[in-house]
């Protein structure tokens, strides 16, 4: 990529007014930093780094502080850089008390403050609390800030260290070109904030004159097709944040979305830049990395007498769906008598002894029943208690997995765990994204479904815009978005339905019955699912049953909190009006109880769920009238000949 400059100078930023004093607030969520920070044991210890925008300084860290109830007396102390910043005295006395550290003498380094935080504990005699616990917990923190963000001037200042929302302007009626450029625009503004739940909103460019300048910690990008390529800031108000006009043809339009988010956008000093072919190279996952590679890191725990490392390993980061999982651990633990367990989900997966060597050199399998899209190990290195020791007396135990552990791994065959928790791993390294209409709306849906999934993903996705039959017909992965219901017939979703009063459940082969429902009146409905295409690659499809609107609903309520991607499982999203939408699992609803679903613990018959939750959804509807439920089995065309004449449970 090069860039361009279309000015010598750079323009100075304007005059600040004085008076102009008005508090900032951001919350540490909308910092990407989570709603809590926690101080585990009787002597906790963590760090917090705290953006901070130009043009303002930090004053207070607001928050809740959460108090054990068997707390005699304590203190957190505060530090920035060894220096010492504040010490907050703790008592017994109430569960709760606020707590506000002051920040105006803590130093900005690189746009940033960062602050540790350790905690000393003392409980009340006779009482030995679990060292394992999150002793103390910050809830609702907050930072304030004095003085005025600044204005950006150039490129490379135009994405702030916080954004709150990121409005996209593009034409009313887009080509594959453009909707190729707003995905790689939108996603790549989601990656590189990482966990901020940054707002994303895509408007026509007719709605572009009159609309309302953007705040401080908002963004507007233009994106439109010209042949005269690069990327411009335009100043609507001189007290406002500039819009970023990008234009370009083909694949050039595509190289100037990339622009902002890149490193490259550093040497961009100027109002105006050309950027050059930036299109990445689709990375194909290594069968063997290391903890250190995956941003995993050496990981350590501690405790008196059983200590427990856990590590966790996310898909997204291995870049594929895998299987045949694999780590050599090397590292270090507490020498002594006792044993070392290895662990998933609280299933012990390998065991071996402990011994004074202290060293920890140990191939442990995982299973592919117990990989999830983020799947945990736990490390522990456990010694026999001295019944004799007092609280407090009890040597610390200590296990170290180092960075340099291997990780292998081995290609899934088919998209594992199956449904919601196959994504975004099994669209990786790159997925096709077709939409049977190609308006302008279909864009703005598949901006939301795409940038959804790359919320999910800690490293960036790539999404290239195809027709509906070069998707199905692809070797890659793929995105549909059919709000309209136009699907071939030849695609087989895990919930369809004929017209709007028969809902059928495709089944797995390997099951006796497939199932379907009848309700009237009929149910509008729409959903996201999971499926795989004819060359058994992941395939998301997000539909509804004629109309655009209920597609756009169900996508409107996981925009309007996106954790709610990290909470779907089993491989259907179902949502109709009135009810707020539910997690279905096809292969639960067959009887596997293996298939990953949201009733799979509890032992809930997720078919009776699913039926209750149509009727209900059905009554909500009508309000009034009858409610007819018809739940057949019948026999697939392959399946024709039971073995008995009794109804299926």
């Amino acid at each position: 990529m090069m860039v361009l400059s279309s000015a010598p100078g750079i323009a100075q930023a304007q005059d600040e007014d004085p008076e102009e004093t008005n508090p900032i607030t951001l919350s540490l969520s909308e910092t990407g930093l989570g709603a809590s920070i926690a101080l585990n044991g009787l002597s906790g210890r963590t760090q917090v780094t705290v953006p901070v925008p130009p043009g303002t300084g930090p004053s207070s860290l607001n928050a809740v502080l959460t108090v054990p109830a068997w707390l005699d007396r304590g203190w957190i102390d505060v530090e920035s850089g060894n220096r010492p910043i504040s010490r907050i005295a703790l008592g017994g006395d109430a569960p709760t008390i606020p707590v506000s550290i002051p920040l105006a003498a803590v130093p900005v380094v690189d746009g940033a403050v960062t602050l540790d935080l350790a905690s000393t504990l003392i409980p009340d005699a006779g009482f030995c609390p679990n060292v394992l616990d999150a002793q103390l917990r910050l809830l609702d923190a907050r930072v304030d800030y004095t003085g005025v963000p600044s204005i950006p001037r150039t490129i490379s200042e135009f994405l702030p260290p916080v954004l709150r929302q990121l409005t996209v302007f593009m034409p009313a009626q887009p080509n594959r070109d453009m909707i190729s450029a707003v995905l790689t625009l939108t996603t790549s503004v989601i990656d590189y904030y990482g966990a901020q739940p940054v707002r994303v909103l895509v408007r026509p460019d007719t709605e572009l004159q009159g609309s309302q300048p953007d705040k401080a910690f908002e963004r507007s990008v233009v994106v439109a097709e010209n042949n005269d390529t690069g990327a411009e800031l335009i100043f609507p108000l001189d007290q406002s944040p500039p819009r970023l006009f990008v234009t370009g043809s083909g694949t050039a339009l595509t190289d100037q979305t990339r622009l902002i988010t890149s490193s490259i956008s550093e040497l961009a000093v100027t109002t105006k830049a050309l950027a050059g072919a930036s299109a990445p190279r689709a990375v194909l996952a290594p069968d063997s990395t290391t903890l250190e590679d995956l941003g995993v890191g050496t990981v350590t725990g501690k405790g008196d007498t059983t200590a427990t490392a856990s590590i966790t390993l996310d898909q997204a980061r291995l870049g594929r769906s895998v299987s045949d999982v694999s780590l050599h651990l090397t590292g270090n633990y507490t020498p002594g008598v006792g044993s070392i367990t290895a662990g998933v989900g609280g299933k012990t997966i390998a065991s071996w002894s402990a011994d004074d060597s202290g060293r920890l050199d140990q191939w442990v399998d995982i299973p592919n029943a117990e990989l999830r899209k983020a799947t945990t190990l736990d490390v522990s290195v456990d010694h026999p208690a001295d019944s004799a020791a007092a609280c407090g007396t009890q040597a610390a135990s200590t296990i170290t997995v180092d960075g340099s552990t291997v990780v292998r791994s081995a290609p899934s065959s088919t998209p594992a765990p199956l449904g919601f928790g196959s994504l975004p791993q099994a669209l990786m390294p790159q997925f096709d994204v077709a939409m049977t209409q190609e308006t302008f709306a279909d864009a703005a849906r598949a901006v939301s479904v795409v940038t959804g999934l790359q919320r999910l993903s800690a490293r960036p996705i790539m999404p290239q815009v195809v027709s509906l039959d070069d998707a199905l017909a692809s070797s890659d992965p793929a995105v549909v978005i059919a709000a309209d219901g136009g699907l071939p017939d030849s695609l087989s979703l895990p919930l369809s339905s004929s017209g709007a009063t028969t809902f059928s459940i495709a089944t797995p082969e390997f099951t006796d019955t497939d199932t379907s429902l009848t309700v009237d009146p009929g149910v509008p409905y729409a959903s996201l699912q999971v499926t795989t295409t004819a060359n058994n690659k992941a395939l998301l499809v997000a539909s509804s049953t004629g109309k655009g609107a209920r597609l756009d609903a169900l996508l409107s309520w996981l925009d309007a909190d996106p954790s709610r991607w990290f909470g779907r499982n089993g491989d259907i999203l179902f949502a109709v009006p009135g009810i707020e939408p539910v997690s279905l699992s096809s292969g639960n609803l067959a009887g596997d109880s293996t298939v990953e679903s949201a009733a799979s613990e509890s032992g809930v018959d997720r078919l009776s769920v699913t039926l209750l939750g149509i009727a209900g959804a059905v009554l909500l509807v009508a309000l009034v009238g009858a409610v007819v439920l018809v739940v057949r089995s019948r026999g697939s065309s392959r399946r024709r000949h039971r073995r008995d004449n009794s109804p299926p449970s």
